[in-house]
C-alpha cells in the first residue's frame, strides 16, 4: 500500500507497522508543516503584515493543520480496525475518556490483524502471503 494511499482513504488495511509508521510519519510531516507556516507567519509580522499577536499565529496555525491531520488519523485508524476484523465505527470508542483511549491503543498498536483475508481486504501479514510475491522483490531493495 503506498503512503498516501494508507493516509488519505479509510478502505482496505493496515499492519502493526502501517499502523505506527502512518502515525510516525505523520507527526514528522506536521511538525515541519507546522514549523513552516509559524516561520512564515513570523516572517510577515515582522515585515509590518498585521497578523496578530503571537498567540493568535498558533491558533491559526492550528486550525490550518487540524482537518488534515484529523482525516489522516481517522484512515489510519479506520484501517487499522480494519485488520483487526472489526468495523471501522469502533474509532468512536476514542470519545471514551481513557477507556477507549487504552483499548484502542491495545487493540490497534499491540495486538495482530487477522492472519488470512477478511471482509476488509486481503491479508497484511508477510506470513500469509504466497511464496512468489516475496522473490518478486528485487534483491537492491530487499
Amino acid at each position: 500500500m503506498r503512503l498516501t494511499d494508507a493516509l488519505l482513504s479509510p478502505h482496505g488495511r493496515l499492519n502493526r507497522a502501517g499502523f505506527w509508521g502512518g502515525y510516525f510519519t505523520m507527526s514528522i510531516v506536521t511538525a515541519f508543516i507546522a514549523a513552516i507556516l509559524l516561520f512564515v507567519s513570523e516572517m510577515a509580522a515582522s515585515r509590518g503584515v498585521a497578523l496578530g499577536d503571537p498567540g493568535f499565529r498558533l491558533w491559526m496555525v492550528a486550525l490550518v493543520l487540524l482537518v488534515p491531520v484529523t482525516w489522516m488519523s481517522f484512515c489510519i485508524a479506520v484501517k487499522r480496525w480494519h485488520d483487526r476484523g472489526r468495523s471501522g465505527w469502533w474509532v468512536v470508542i476514542g470519545l471514551v475518556p481513557l477507556i477507549g483511549n487504552l483499548w484502542g491503543l491495545i487493540e490497534c498498536g499491540f495486538l495482530a490483524g487477522t492472519k488470512s483475508g477478511n471482509k476488509y481486504g486481503p491479508s497484511t501479514s508477510k506470513a500469509a502471503m504466497p511464496q512468489w510475491y516475496h522473490e518478486e522483490i528485487p534483491e537492491d531493495m530487499a
